[in-house]
């Protein structure tokens, strides 16, 4: 009779988890909903590849995230350019349509004065060598009037080729003003395209850092599902654990050899969520596939999935005390099992949420985590 109340009240409190949550399956006598433990952990499973996918989607996006950023600001730095570009640009045309207006009206006012001189000497005609020769009261007076004659000749032939000239000058300038203005408008246009590839990388960035988000709120809930499972293995270990026995003074590291620490017991900076968040054993780095011993005599009261923890051990010492071992590649033992301290359990792995090969250790005091430093030795 109290074997069969066992029996229901571990099935009932397997049901109401979530389909995502796992609770111990502890002792032989379960044999009859292994079965569904297993349905359990295939879903789980597939569940955990998921999350590792999203892991890597999250990290390509970050990735495109700051290649954006870069882009974005060498975009800025262009328009920036640009726009100082536009001002130059501006007032250099701005400058030489005034020259060219002051020229026009002063050519035009030459030319005017040019024309009408011409006007008269042809109202007039020609002035006759002989008028000038017998008008003349001297030589030195006839020499004076020659001299003059030739001096507005020359002057005429001078102010003809000047007026040509600026003509032909303030043409090139017209066709220099035209090129710049061309310029101006290709810049202009320019300055468009970079505004609009910048509202378009700006639009992409929102939706970069929105999905960004959406994936670290899907992490989040992945963390406090594990938190819950936790409490659930708290739980299961305090039901079904046995209370008897003395508690062991101490506790063998269990990687031999390896005593790199990667994550401490406590509260830390996660980082894939950029959250402070209590971590409940401590993380030593070991070889893919290397042994992980027990850490004291006891009786192996749970070999399997569990969730983010990936395949776990879980070991009874007595007086209340459990360690736990997740993350496993291997069993080496089975429910049931007696186990002496440093005796191989399992190989290192890298099964659940996990970044690299790694044990997640777990001292559990009356099903409640403990930090596991105080009792451990090298």
């Amino acid at each position: 009779m109290i074997k069969s109340c066992k029996l229901i009240t571990i099935f009932l409190l397997i049901c109401t988890l979530s389909f995502s949550s796992v609770l111990p399956v502890i002792g032989s006598e379960l044999d009859d909903i292994y079965n569904k433990q297993e349905q359990i952990d295939k879903k789980i499973k597939e569940t955990e590849t998921a999350i590792k996918q999203k892991e890597q989607q999250k990290q390509k996006t970050l990735a495109e995230l700051q290649s954006l950023n870069s882009s974005m600001e060498k975009t800025y730095n262009e328009i920036e350019k640009l726009e100082n570009q536009l001002v130059v640009a501006e007032q250099y045309i701005n400058d030489t349509q005034k020259d060219i207006n002051l020229k026009e009206q002063d050519l035009t006012e030459r030319t005017t004065v040019f024309e009408n001189r011409l006007r008269q000497i042809y109202q007039q005609g020609d002035i006759n060598v002989l008028e000038v020769l017998f008008q003349s009261t001297s030589i030195t007076d006839l020499l004076t009037r020659f001299e003059f004659l030739k001096r507005l000749a020359k002057n005429d032939t001078d102010l003809l080729t000047v007026l040509e000239t600026e003509r032909a000058t303030l043409e090139d300038k017209k066709v220099v003003l035209e090129n710049k203005k061309a310029d101006l408008l290709a810049l202009k246009n320019s300055r468009e395209t970079k505004h609009q590839q910048l509202q378009i990388a700006s639009t992409r960035q929102k939706d970069l850092v929105k999905q960004i988000e959406l994936q670290k709120e899907t992490y989040e809930k992945m963390l406090d599902d594990l938190e819950k499972q936790s409490k659930v293995v708290a739980e299961a270990i305090r039901r079904l654990q046995s209370a008897g026995g003395q508690r062991p003074g101490w506790l063998q590291w269990p990687t031999p050899g390896q005593y790199r620490i990667t994550s401490a017991y406590g509260m830390r900076f996660h980082p894939i969520l950029k959250t402070q968040r209590f971590h409940t054993g401590v993380d030593i780095a070991a070889p893919y596939g290397s042994n992980a011993i027990a850490s004291a005599n006891g009786k192996v009261i749970f070999t399997g999935w569990q969730g983010g923890y990936g395949n776990t051990i879980i070991v009874d010492h007595g007086g209340g005390m459990a360690t736990m071992y997740p993350h496993l590649s291997k069993y080496l033992v089975k429910v049931g099992d007696n186990v002496k301290r440093n005796e191989a359990i399992g190989k290192i792995g890298t099964s659940g949420w996990s970044t690299g090969p790694h044990i997640h250790f777990e001292v559990r005091i009356n099903g409640d985590h403990v930090n596991p430093m105080p009792y451990l030795r090298k």
